[in-house]
């Protein structure tokens, strides 16, 4: 068996923090936690994670700015992004888009599509 790639889920809503985490560690990927932009950087350069899921909309730091900030940095600017959002496509996707995100998926109660994009992203 070869190595666990490295998930981390940054979101601010503890309920889909708990799916999330569900599914992608259940789908045998380490999954790592951040509440916040701010923590999610931090732990991002700590545990050098092969994919980041992103949630747009959380307070302080939105998804947007932490996306800049995490391309903008020698140790998290590789890291491949998926964003979550809530939302229907919007500005933010555009954004987000143009500043190399890998891939969107909308929140759902199943989560549907989730695995398989993050499987397409971490083989790319």
């Amino acid at each position: 068996m070869g190595k666990k790639n490295k998930v981390l889920i940054i979101d601010d809503d503890e309920n889909m923090l708990f799916l999330l985490e569900n599914i992608i560690s259940d789908a045998k990927y380490k999954v790592f936690t951040a509440k916040s932009g701010k923590e999610g950087i931090e732990r991002a350069k700590k545990i050098c994670p092969d994919l980041i899921l992103l949630d747009i909309m959380m307070p302080e730091l939105d998804g947007i700015a932490t996306i800049l900030k995490l391309k903008s940095s020698k140790e998290t600017g590789s890291i491949p992004i998926i964003m979550c959002t809530a939302v229907k496509e919007g500005e933010d996707e555009i954004v987000a888009r143009n500043l190399g995100v890998a891939d969107f998926c909308r929140k759902t109660a199943t989560m549907e599509g989730l695995l398989e994009k993050i499987e397409r992203v971490l083989n790319r």
